[in-house]
């Protein structure tokens, strides 16, 4: 057991670690940001990220469960055993944006997590992961090592996230709380015909698609507030002179609960299957093979992360407060195991998400220098975790119980 006096040295030894390597973590970033990969297909920033991790002084796994692009970086103290904390890269891009994500900020604050605690760990116990994380826009990377065992034996999980103009982290419910999310492709199969000749001979399959759209519309006002519907054409037809045999769309679907979710994602499979039936078309249903589950925020450790950011001096005249009305992978890990998002601003003004705002802010002087605070307070909170036994045990309480504590 460290003393309080040590713990404050280790602190400030773990601060003066990731400032000297301040101008290697942001090239290793930038690198990542104007190189964008996509889902499963981040072969150049996984490979930067577990080179560097093992330039840090980690053992890397890569690949790592299966997944190409996933990794695993440990560091195990030789002080003996501790708490396991995982940290969360990630490192995919938006495809036709680039990193409007900011995930190449996530992806480099393991870096700097690893640099800054590999300089204690020696002398805390414990472990530190440094996990690689792929295709959360989408692709459930997070799920899939969920399910192929990744986290066992891991006793917290942190990560960051960019907030635009705000930062925080979740400290009272809802705070970081967001919506679960699955998604449905709707393929229809009609007849063509001559559009003016013959349209009698004809099964128009985007009617069904126009009709699945008119549903879906007329459902909204039956749904909660928390509730999400939204969806693209993504086949309409080849010719306006020819009755389209084919059509497809897709739909993403979203409730503040994943119960609520499986309900009114069977209503909108409901509403395809109608549209089918009334046009005459044949039916294909695909549903995403990763939905995503509404996040459960552990507000011990979020409490301790927002300590900490406020230590560092992170720019936080812009709470972030109350629920996120996006989704992510990560809200599976939170079902299982505490965990907690350090958001951070990367800008001073409000700026959409998803957008070339969030890609040129990502790699902005204000943007990179509100990303190293953030990442030196999760830093600290890595350190928090590994030094303070109860803060473990606080947190393991309160995730055992989060549904009877929070649950609505």
């Amino acid at each position: 057991m460290t003393a309080t006096t040590d713990v404050a040295t280790l602190r400030e030894r773990v601060l003066e670690a990731i400032e000297r390597e301040r101008e290697h973590i942001v090239e290793v970033s930038e690198t990542i940001r104007v190189n964008p990969e996509f889902q499963y297909e981040e072969f150049m920033s996984s490979q930067l990220l577990a080179d560097q991790l093992r330039e840090a002084g980690f053992e890397v796994e890569k690949p790592y469960k299966g997944l190409e692009t996933a990794f695993c970086a440990t560091r195990k103290s030789k002080a003996g055993d501790g708490p396991t904390v995982a940290i969360l890269a990630e490192y995919d891009a938006l495809r036709g944006i680039g990193h409007g994500c900011g995930h190449n900020l996530i992806g480099a604050s393991g870096l700097a997590v690893a640099i800054g605690i590999g300089s204690v760990i020696d002398e805390t116990g414990g472990t530190v992961i440094i996990m690689g994380t792929p295709a959360e826009e989408g692709g459930g990377g997070k799920v899939k090592l969920l399910e192929a065992g990744a986290f066992e034996g891991v006793d917290a999980v942190l990560m960051i996230h960019h907030a635009g103009n705000r930062a925080g982290a979740a400290m009272n419910y809802p705070d970081g709380t967001n919506l679960a999310t699955t998604g449905y492709a709707f393929e229809f199969f009609g007849k063509p015909a001559h559009a003016a000749a013959d349209p009698y001979n004809g099964v128009n399959a985007l009617n069904a698609v126009i009709e699945t759209f008119n549903g879906i519309n007329a459902l909204r006002q039956h749904v909660t507030m928390d509730a999400r519907i939204h969806g693209i054409v993504t086949h309409g037809g080849e010719a306006v002179n020819v009755v389209p045999p084919y059509a497809r769309c897709q739909f993403g679907v979203r409730a503040a609960r994943a119960d609520y979710l499986e309900e009114l994602a069977a209503k909108v499979v409901k509403i395809a299957e109608g549209a089918a039936m009334i046009t005459g078309c044949e039916l294909k249903v695909t549903e995403r093979d990763t939905p995503y589950a509404e996040r459960r925020p552990s507000y011990v450790l979020g409490r301790k992360f927002e300590g900490n950011m406020e230590t560092v001096g992170l720019d936080m005249a812009r709470p972030q407060r109350g629920r996120t009305w996006a989704s992510t992978d990560f809200g599976n890990v939170s079902h299982h195991i505490p965990s907690v998002t350090g958001s951070f601003p990367i800008s001073t003004d409000p700026i959409p998400g998803h957008s070339q705002q969030v890609v040129d802010a990502s790699g902005s002087e204000y943007g990179y220098d509100q990303f190293l605070k953030v990442s030196k307070a999760m830093a600290l909170t890595t350190l928090d975790i590994l030094t303070d036994p109860e803060l473990g045990t606080q947190a393991w309480d309160e995730q055992k119980q989060w549904l009877e504590l929070y649950g609505e």
